[in-house]
């Protein structure tokens, strides 16, 4: 009976930040020794080590348990999952199946894994006041590989209150008297009802599916009729 061929594994994604620092440390140690193996690869080996040397010292600075330090850090982890999770992927169109050309590019290998589903790309949204007294409309812009949608409605912009999902949790830090509503469901256009007539909102937009949150939106200020 024939071997089945070899695919990279993504198991790398589930270890901790301080794990993939390592991790990471190992898959350039690798490319950069089989340059003839690995000699054009997706993301530039440079480009690996800026973002893995940038999550070792985001790790270890979040370790002081301050929480813009650990927003930081979890942006930068999702940096480097991007780029590592594309080389991941390189490696594997190059080795073709062979167990010992994934080793050699830093990866695990396995004969059963398949690629995970991507995260869906970055929403675009925009929003406006409706008729209603204190209603505001939102919508995304067509979305691939999105199986719902949460819109959030908040009364600091997102770049102060620094929202953020985290092991399939929302996050948010900043003012305590923050006003935040969110609507969780797969349509795409919502209308947020009951808001503070006068007040201005921040809308953003984030699209999630099993592989988890794709990146935060562009932010829009509207003020509720």
């Amino acid at each position: 009976m024939s071997e089945r061929p070899a695919k990279v594994s993504y198991d790398f994604i589930d270890l901790n930040p301080a794990q993939k620092g390592v991790f990471g440390d190992n898959v350039i140690a690798q490319l950069n020794k089989h340059l003839l193996v690995f000699p054009s690869p997706d993301i530039p080996v440079v480009d690996l080590t800026t973002a893995n040397n940038d999550l070792k010292v985001k790790t270890q600075q979040a370790l002081s348990g301050d929480k813009e330090k650990i927003l930081l850090r979890d942006a930068s982890e999702q940096a480097w999952n991007n780029l590592f999770r594309k080389e991941a992927q390189y490696v594997q169109r190059i080795a073709s199946g062979d167990k010992l050309i994934i080793v050699q590019g830093g990866f695990h290998s396995t004969e059963t894994e398949v690629q995970p589903q991507p995260k869906p790309n970055q929403a675009v949204v925009d929003a406006w006041g409706n008729k209603a007294k204190g209603s505001i409309h939102a919508e995304i812009e067509p979305l691939a590989n999105v199986k719902g949608i949460m819109f959030v409605a908040s009364t600091i912009p997102t770049s102060v209150q620094t929202m953020s999902i985290k092991n399939k949790q929302l996050r948010i830090s900043g003012d305590a008297n923050i006003q935040l509503e969110a609507i969780l469901g797969t349509k795409r256009k919502v209308d947020f009802q009951g808001l503070n007539s006068g007040t201005t909102y921040y809308i953003t937009a984030i699209g999630f599916n099993a592989a988890g949150p794709g990146d935060m939106s562009n932010t829009i200020d509207v003020v509720a009729p």
